[in-house]
């Protein structure tokens, strides 16, 4: 059975696909405009899961004792599957170019394990100069409205005149999807949230009120900065979160949701109404993977121009879907033990 601590990270990590899912559906399903809630519904799906990569580095490598070289090793892999994304699943799109979320978290893998040999006040420092900086290089560098792609083959499709595109430098460091600035900041973050853990697991420091009460302040006060400084909210193509750019009240803001949401799922981790959650956690990778093309190729070419009404029956049953496939991918793991390493990483250990 798998312990309460690894039931509320998969819970967790499934949460993200959850609402990423809608999200990723929503900007070309829904008939134009968004409703501004349908917006912030799947605008926190990238910080908890860049968090919960940050937070399985540091509980690894104490548990583990995995090195250096084997955190390089699995950033590289998650950079492939970007790559395979861009190049497969895209058709021809220039990897490295407009910054996926894989490369992001591929980047931020061994980064994260260096940083866990730093002093505890200077991690901080790290993390709270990385959220600060972000508006101040935002202003400084540019924040173009859109990243075009760069196609090494086929038809420019999901390219959008835009006034100023700025370069690849520029994508990488903050205007790309998921830049260093902010979005390194929660993958360490998620390092500071391993640390609050304990290898005794009847300890669990995620279900104090307490903690539920600080994310409720500090949530408060993200949207009461984002309330008054929104920022452009910009609609990227399809892309209809609110962090286009992400502004200082948008990060706090996000940071106290997810203290909220460790709260309620290690209250009570072991919930039977988690199962569907968790299933699409233990799997989440493939699940990213999988989904791109199904929203891509099936699902909007078919259904695009909806009221929200019709996208809510439509996104409940690809839920429905993916997590029958998740179950299948739980079923099959637990049948075929010797997995091998690649097999492992594509599917969920």
């Amino acid at each position: 059975m798998l312990r309460d601590r690894e039931r509320s990270i998969d819970t967790l990590r499934g949460l993200a696909v959850f609402t990423m899912v809608g999200a990723n559906m929503a900007g070309s399903v829904v008939a134009q405009p968004h409703p501004l809630g349908l917006r912030l519904y799947g605008s926190f799906a990238a910080p908890l899961f860049i968090l919960l990569s940050g937070m399985m580095v540091a509980y690894t490598a104490q548990t583990k004792e995995h090195r250096w070289k084997y955190f390089l090793l699995r950033g590289a892999m998650i950079m492939m599957m970007g790559v395979f994304v861009d190049v497969v699943i895209w058709k021809g799109v220039c990897p490295f170019v407009d910054v996926d979320v894989l490369y992001l978290i591929g980047l931020s893998v061994p980064l994260a394990f260096l940083y866990l040999r730093l002093g505890k006040s200077y991690q901080w420092i790290v993390i709270v100069l990385i959220f600060l900086l972000t508006p101040f290089l935002q202003k400084i560098l540019g924040y173009t409205e859109y990243v075009n792609p760069i196609y090494l083959w086929g038809e420019q499709i999901k390219e959008v005149p835009v006034k100023t595109q700025t370069s690849i430098f520029n994508h990488w460091i903050i205007d790309g999807w998921f830049p260093i600035f902010p979005w390194l900041g929660f993958s360490l973050l998620g390092v500071k949230f391993a640390h609050r853990r304990r290898k005794d697991q009847t300890f669990n420091p995620f279900g104090k009120k307490s903690i539920f009460l600080l994310g409720l302040g500090i949530l408060i006060i993200g949207i009461m900065i984002w309330w008054l400084y929104p920022g452009s909210l910009l609609i990227r193509g399809e892309a209809i979160e609110l962090f286009y750019p992400p502004t200082i009240g948008y990060i706090i803001t996000a940071i106290g949701l997810i203290l909220m949401l460790f709260y309620i799922v290690n209250r009570m981790p072991s919930l039977f109404i988690y199962n569907p959650l968790r299933y699409l956690g233990e799997s989440s990778l493939f699940m990213y993977v999988l989904h791109i093309p199904l929203i891509e190729y099936v699902i909007s070419p078919t259904w695009s121009g909806q009221s929200v009404q019709k996208f809510i029956l439509i996104y409940i049953g690809f839920l429905f879907f993916l997590i029958l496939i998740a179950y299948g991918l739980r079923v099959l793991k637990s049948t075929w033990r010797d997995r091998p390493f690649i097999i492992r990483f594509l599917i969920g250990g």
